[in-house]
């Protein structure tokens, strides 16, 4: 993805319903009330006495025929959009569904007196400029919420949730993991929990290490499996706004990072040589924030929010297995301990040896307080009228962070844990919060 110059808010971004179709005064039932405007059969609708079972006309009730996205930027007055999750105990990512406060103005849906908007509705928003037609953001409508004034203002606040909150709440009818090797790994595991949920993994989505004990169940709900499957994967999970599928990505493993080049700029690991072309991986391009202009791959940072606390911070770690409490692994800084005394975190991971326990501690196990970067802003839509990369970054994705003043300087890599979108008729911010795994 690249800059998308002369970027227009208002005509450029699309914040569309799934309503009712006005041009067509199709009856549907729960939406339109006897006496109405509204009539039995219209367009390929079914005519009693005339239509044909079989046929292409269908039977009034809602049908898609009779709905149509509507696209509502005129009465939008500010939007925030985000999408990934928090980071639990400093040590995995805790899913949450992807989330959007969307401020209208207007009286014409209002849910007093447009009976078609209301939660369930759908809801997306899009990118169309250029070659571009991209989803960043779609879900349903929570609430809505209305406020009134005696000038006669009115504000319409909808909450809206994309399909993480109903997965995690829903319940799944059979899952089995088992196979001859008597385990799964975690991307296998969420696969499963896929397939039952009626969608398919992403693309997007890569394999980590890790093996989950299988198991059969009958009617469960999949939150804890989605939970094991991100704890012992060590990996961030969402669902893909633009086609439903789950994405998971492992956190990236700091040991094989290279160093944060002075100066900006990032490399092809194995490949690069000082000066040449600045990538990460095989052809990735790794962006920076901060207040250096200098770098290749440059976002403007707005503010940039920082955090050290104990609660980040741990020197004894204890891994349980959870199919046998008696089977576990402790780490501990000794050197730390001594000084500021003991801060311990116990984990209990569901997996299924004693090697599997001590790879996922390895792994985890840090005692790092310093460059706790928390979020960091930037303007998404630039001073010269063009939308920039942030407006495409997901979670799971590295940051590259390269800010200093005065005698403090930051510059290292970060997971993008969440990703926040803060929109009006002007102004586009993005927020990221960051993580540091070690």
């Amino acid at each position: 993805m690249t800059t998308i110059p002369n970027f227009d808010i208002t005509s450029d971004l699309k914040v569309e319903f799934f309503l009712p179709d006005t041009s067509d005064n199709a009856f549907i039932i729960g939406i339109s009330t006897l006496g109405s405007a509204a009539v039995l059969s219209s367009g390929n609708l079914f005519i009693i006495g005339e239509s044909l079972l079989g046929g292409a006309n269908i039977l009034g009730g809602g049908g898609e025929q009779a709905f149509t996205w509507q696209n509502l930027s005129c009465t939008v007055n500010k939007a925030v959009i985000e999408n990934g999750g928090s980071i639990q105990d400093q040590l995995y990512f805790q899913p949450e569904p992807a989330a959007a406060s969307i401020t209208l103005q207007t009286y014409s849906y209002d849910p007093s007196v447009n009976t078609a908007f209301r939660p369930g509705v759908p809801v997306r928003i899009k990118l169309v400029k250029d070659a571009v037609d991209q989803i960043i953001w779609s879900g349903v409508i929570d609430s809505i919420g209305g406020s009134y004034t005696i000038n006669g203002q009115n504000l319409l606040q909808l909450t809206a949730y994309d399909s993480m909150k109903q997965l995690l709440n829903t319940r799944i009818s059979s899952f089995d993991s088992s196979n001859v090797d008597g385990y799964v790994s975690p991307l296998e595991q969420l696969e499963l929990i896929a397939t039952q949920f009626g969608t398919s993994i992403s693309a997007l989505s890569k394999t980590a290490e890790g093996r989950i004990p299988s198991q059969t169940l009958t009617q469960v709900i999949p939150a804890e499996l989605i939970t094991e499957a991100i704890q012992v994967g060590l990996g961030l999970f969402w669902i893909d706004s633009a086609t439903q599928e789950f994405v998971f990505i492992p956190r990236p493993d700091p040991s094989i990072l290279p160093d944060f080049p002075v100066g900006g700029g990032y490399f092809t690991l194995g490949s690069s040589l000082l000066g040449g072309i600045d990538v990460l991986g095989s052809g990735q391009i790794v962006y920076t924030i901060g207040n250096n202009h200098s770098t290749q791959y440059h976002l403007c940072m707005t503010d940039i929010s920082t955090l050290s606390s104990s609660d980040e911070v741990f020197n004894s770690l204890r891994v349980d297995l959870k199919s046998d409490t008696d089977t576990f692994v402790v780490q501990e800084n000794v050197d730390s301990i001594s000084l500021y005394g003991t801060y311990a975190k116990d984990v209990t991971l569901n997996t299924t040896d004693v090697t599997e326990l001590e790879r996922w501690s390895d792994l985890v196990f840090n005692q790092s307080p310093t460059d706790l970067v928390q979020n960091i802003e930037t303007l998404t839509l630039d001073r010269l009228g063009n939308l920039t990369e942030a407006a495409f970054l997901l979670p799971g994705e590295l940051i590259g962070v390269d800010f200093s003043q005065d005698i403090l300087s930051i510059l290292d890599y970060y997971t993008i844990t969440k990703v926040s979108h803060y929109l009006d008729s002007n102004n586009w911010l993005t927020t990221l919060d960051l993580w540091k795994e070690a």
